[in-house]
C-alpha cells in the first residue's frame, strides 16, 4: 500500500511539474488564452448595460450614462472633447499598466479598449472606455474593467481605473 501511495505521489508531482513547465515555456498569457479563450471581452454596452456576475469588475460613470446598473464611482463631466479625453486615458494607461495591449482598432476616437495583464501570472482583464459628448463642450466618461478569470480580482480593476481617472486632469 505504501508503494502505491508513493507512486501516486510521484506521478502527481511529475504532472504538476509538467504543467508548470508548459505554463512557463508556452507563455503565461498564451496559456490563459488557450484555457479561457480571447481575453478581449469587448466594449461595455451602454445600450444594454450589464456587469460581471462575479465581484471582479469595476464600473465608473458620469451620472446619467450608466442607467439601470450600479456604479462603483461617479465621475465628473470633463471640459474637453471626447477625443482628447480618450487620448489622456491612453497616455494614463501607458503610464500605469506595465503589461497592457490596446485591442480596439482605434477607429472611434471616443472609445478605447485594452487588455491588461497581472505582472506575475498574466491574468487578463478587459478595460473599456467611452467618452460621451454631453453638450456645451463637456464630456462624460464610462470606464469599465473586468477580469476574464476567477471570482475575485482583489480590487485590482478598481485600483487601475482609479489610477487612470486620477491622471486625466493632470
Amino acid at each position: 500500500m505504501r508503494k502505491i501511495m508513493l507512486t501516486i505521489l510521484i506521478a502527481f508531482a511529475a504532472l504538476v511539474a509538467i504543467l508548470v513547465a508548459f505554463f512557463l515555456v508556452y507563455g503565461r498569457a498564451e496559456t490563459w488564452r488557450l484555457v479561457a479563450g480571447d481575453p478581449d471581452l469587448g466594449q461595455f454596452d451602454r445600450s444594454a448595460p450589464a456587469r460581471s456576475e462575479q465581484p471582479n469588475d469595476a464600473l465608473f460613470c458620469t451620472p446619467g450614462l450608466c442607467e439601470g446598473v450600479p456604479v462603483d464611482r461617479e465621475l465628473p463631466e470633463y471640459a474637453m472633447p471626447p477625443g482628447e479625453l480618450i487620448e489622456r486615458i491612453v497616455a494614463a494607461m501607458d503610464e500605469i499598466a506595465p503589461v497592457a495591449e490596446r485591442v480596439d482598432d482605434g477607429g472611434d476616437p471616443a472609445q478605447a479598449r485594452f487588455v491588461t495583464y497581472t505582472e506575475a501570472l498574466r491574468f487578463p482583464d478587459t478595460n473599456s472606455f467611452e467618452a460621451v459628448p454631453l453638450g456645451d463642450g463637456r464630456t462624460g466618461l464610462v470606464a469599465y474593467a473586468r477580469a476574464q478569470l476567477g471570482k475575485s480580482d482583489v480590487g485590482n480593476n478598481r485600483k487601475r481605473l482609479e489610477a487612470i481617472v486620477s491622471r486625466i486632469d493632470r
